[in-house]
């Protein structure tokens, strides 16, 4: 069997679609590929079958001119060829030949990918590529670990004194894409105000009284005030997402593979955050973490919420909402004031309550909005993890300027390790992966008995 190396694969297939024609080029290369072993420029055997092959067709000639060439190689052909013979000419082989382009060879797909996109930082799929070559040579797959070593992916990245678990660090250029996916997926990332954290702990001054003017008399001392400050502490914690995939799928589609772990992986992450961002208890399982609709439903009424006392969600009235907005202080009202809720909120009582107010024409509801909504032109961000229904004395719906009321520490890049072992991976043919990030969340500013805070509440 001859040996050829990849760019000898794609100047000897042009040069066979040149020859066969693009109808006959397919069982041709089969037959080719069938009497050959395809390696790297190191020598590394490479599967045929993980190979894609796209020739682009030759550009035709005109009909006239190509006719006349037909005709002439005819008519030398007669001159050569026995009188017993009839020579014979297949036009359609011009026609169909391929370009003289290289070829262009790409891992093989399956569908399109729903997470890695286009973008001035490379192709999605050749992104998905580089990471799901990373992912497999973590298994110490030796075509990936060589691939990687050829397109200066670094594996060894053993993270000891931060990553307690031993693991493998993602790579800066895919930890950009998993931290861009986290904050598509989750809203209170993207919205409170992030602090990196270079260790384990992290302390934030806050001041929480100024400085107070007052008048004087002539010849009278005044009296003196002083700022007082506060810390905002934030102490980082480990939270984990873990899946299994089959070795199958692995070896024969690692482009879906990659698309699939990270977009799962930043999703279980993200949901995770706003989970305990928005409705933390403070308990041990959720980090210890109290999330700001907690604190809130805890304060004050008509300071820190408003009370809409409504039956349904279809009860929610203009009032109801206004309320709400007066509520909060001016320094709040800033340009990342949102309102938050749970798409079924919207839909069943802020959007009820609109339509209802009247003057709206067939064609504005028919239309509706398109990307996302706003409302007194504020835009309105949905969070699933908030309430999809009325609960007695629960807050339904929030609105504020999230970044001034919480700080959320983020301590360390995402780690991705794969286990062959792991949760019965073993018995059952499949690589376990696991997924994990390092960081807290702090709501510290909701207001108090007398003031509200930077973010207020509706209960329904």
């Amino acid at each position: 069997m001859r040996q050829v190396t990849l760019t000898s694969l794609k100047n000897e297939l042009q040069t066979l679609a040149d020859q066969v024609g693009e109808k006959r080029f397919v069982s041709a290369k089969a037959l080719y590929l069938d009497k050959v072993m395809v390696t790297d420029e190191d020598g590394t055997p490479v599967a045929a079958d993980d190979l894609e092959v796209i020739l682009a067709p030759k550009m035709v000639e005109p009909e006239a001119e190509e006719e006349e060439k037909a005709a002439e190689e005819v008519e030398e052909e007669e001159e050569v060829a026995p009188k017993s013979i009839a020579p014979t000419f297949r036009k359609g082989l011009r026609q169909t030949a391929a370009a003289s382009a290289p070829s262009i060879i790409r891992p093989k797909m399956w569908g399109g990918l729903k997470n890695f996109k286009d973008d001035s930082n490379g192709e999605g799929v050749k992104k998905a590529e580089r990471f799901g070559r990373w992912l497999l040579a973590q298994t110490g797959h030796r075509k990936s670990l060589n691939w990687c070593e050829r397109n200066g992916l670094e594996v060894k990245a053993h993270t000891e004194g931060v990553n307690s678990a031993g693991g493998f660090l993602v790579p800066d250029e895919f930890e950009t894409e998993l931290i861009t996916l986290r904050e598509e997926f989750g809203v209170f990332r993207r919205n409170a105000r992030n602090r990196p954290m270079s260790s384990d702990t992290l302390r934030v001054p806050r001041r929480s009284t100024g400085l107070t003017a007052s008048f004087v008399g002539e010849a009278t001392a005044g009296t003196e005030s002083t700022q007082t400050f506060e810390s905002i502490l934030l102490v980082a914690k480990k939270v984990m997402v873990l899946t299994t995939i089959s070795n199958e799928l692995s070896e024969d589609a690692f482009v879906n593979l990659a698309d699939d772990v990270a977009g799962e992986i930043a999703y279980a992450l993200a949901k995770k955050e706003d989970e305990v961002g928005f409705n933390g208890t403070g308990l041990s399982s959720e980090g210890g973490i109290e999330g700001i609709v907690t604190k809130i439903e805890a304060g004050t009424t008509a300071v820190m919420y408003h009370d809409a006392e409504v039956a349904d969600l279809g009860s929610i009235t203009l009032d109801n909402i206004g309320a709400m907005m007066g509520l909060l202080p001016a320094y709040a009202d800033t340009p990342n004031a949102k309102f938050y809720m749970h798409k079924a909120v919207w839909h069943g009582g802020f959007e009820a309550a609109l339509t209802s107010a009247g003057g709206t024409s067939a064609r504005e509801i028919k239309d509706g909005y398109r990307g996302t909504p706003t409302l007194f032109g504020y835009p309105v961000e949905f969070t699933q993890v908030m309430r999809s229904a009325r609960a007695a004395d629960k807050i339904g719906a929030l609105f504020g300027d999230l970044s001034l009321a919480a700080s959320f520490g983020d301590r360390r890049a995402t780690e991705v390790q794969i286990s062959d072992s792991a949760l019965n991976a073993f018995e059952q043919d499949e690589l376990a992966v696991r997924g994990t990030e390092r960081f807290d969340i702090n709501v510290h500013d909701v207001g108090d008995s007398s003031a509200a805070g930077p973010v207020v509440g509706l209960l329904f």
